[in-house]
């Protein structure tokens, strides 16, 4: 009884650390957004240097699962919280990686001499970019909180919320098409935000990826949202 306590236990901090390390995501997230937002160089690179610690605790976390497998031999009821953990774990490494990206990309544009900030840019791409980034900060933070909860229902919010990212995205590829066309002159600056928020796109359906193991571990059902 005792070692079931204890391996019960282990499963739940291993829950815990993962819910950690999507804690560490969403704040190299909120970083990179207020980096590009105020182009503040100094929290940029804050955030490409979090992004190793984010490769760590996942590297550790992998490492801790394997020996748990190892040495617990899960049943099967206890197998799935460990596949699905497998299974999170690059999805938020990849999430950690989008961060640091959008930062990489805001200061290859900054060190431009011709350099125009996001507040200086006309207000179609501002204002796609500004609620991009809202919203994929907003699906992040419900997505890990779902995760922390074990809330199944997240499935039937998780494919709206993502749907309004990629719309705003189809938006940003237009934006950019007619910037480019009518000023040439900030094809560079458009091609580059572009790229940025084709990564704010990818956390969106990450997330998505996330909420289909919400699925499985609380039902065993495998289901497909990300289509």
């Amino acid at each position: 009884m005792r070692t079931r306590q204890a391996f019960d236990g282990q499963l739940d901090e291993l829950h815990e650390s993962l819910f950690r390390i999507g804690t560490m995501v969403e704040a190299a997230l909120g970083a990179a957004i207020e980096a590009l937002q105020n182009h503040n160089d100094e929290l940029a690179l804050q955030v490409i240097k979090s992004d190793e610690s984010i490769n760590q605790a996942v590297n550790d976390l992998h490492d801790y699962i394997i020996h748990l497998i190892a040495t617990q031999q899960p049943a099967a009821r206890d197998l799935r919280r460990v596949s699905v953990a497998l299974n999170l774990l690059p999805e938020l490494e990849r999430m950690g990686d989008h961060a640091a990206t959008i930062c990489k990309l805001q200061r290859r544009m900054a060190a431009r001499p011709a350099y125009v900030p996001v507040e200086g840019l006309p207000e179609e791409l501002r204002s796609v970019i500004t609620e991009m980034s809202r919203r994929t900060f907003e699906i992040l933070h419900a997505g890990l909180e779902a995760l922390r909860a074990r809330d199944r229902t997240f499935a039937e919010r998780v494919v709206v919320m993502d749907d309004a990212i990629d719309h705003l995205y189809s938006q940003m590829f237009s934006a950019t098409i007619h910037l480019v066309q009518h000023q040439p002159d900030l094809a560079d600056e458009a091609v580059h935000l572009l790229t940025l928020t084709h990564n704010l796109e990818r956390i969106g359906d990450r997330v998505t990826n996330v909420a289909e193991q919400i699925v499985y571990l609380t039902t065993g059902e495998l289901v497909e949202l990300n289509y």
